[in-house]
């Protein structure tokens, strides 16, 4: 069984804990699948707003899709997010991403 498929039975078994499906999208991303990658980024994000290193991850791989205006706005709510969590590494990173979009 290859890591993906493990990841989605991860998933499957349990589709509310966060952490398999930011794997699984991390591997589709090492695979060249930037569009599925994004796609479960978003889904997490559904299923876990306060979930904060899928923010700059998702808003990057919404760059890579030439999708830069939805990119912008992921950046704009995980920057929201840092700064209620009182991140300041990751509201640097998102900030930093923010800016170069």
């Amino acid at each position: 069984m290859d890591r993906i498929e493990q990841l989605r039975k991860f998933i499957a078994a349990s589709p509310g804990e966060p952490f398999p499906r930011y794997a699984l999208a991390m591997e589709l991303k090492g695979k060249g699948d930037a569009p599925g990658a994004a796609a479960e980024l978003q889904e997490l994000l559904q299923r876990a707003p306060d979930y904060l290193p899928a923010y700059l991850m998702l808003g990057m791989l919404l760059q890579t899709c030439s999708r830069p205006a939805e990119a912008r706005e992921v950046f704009k709510k995980g920057q929201e997010l840092a700064r209620k969590k009182g991140d300041a590494h990751a509201l640097s990173e998102l900030t930093q991403a923010l800016e170069s979009s």
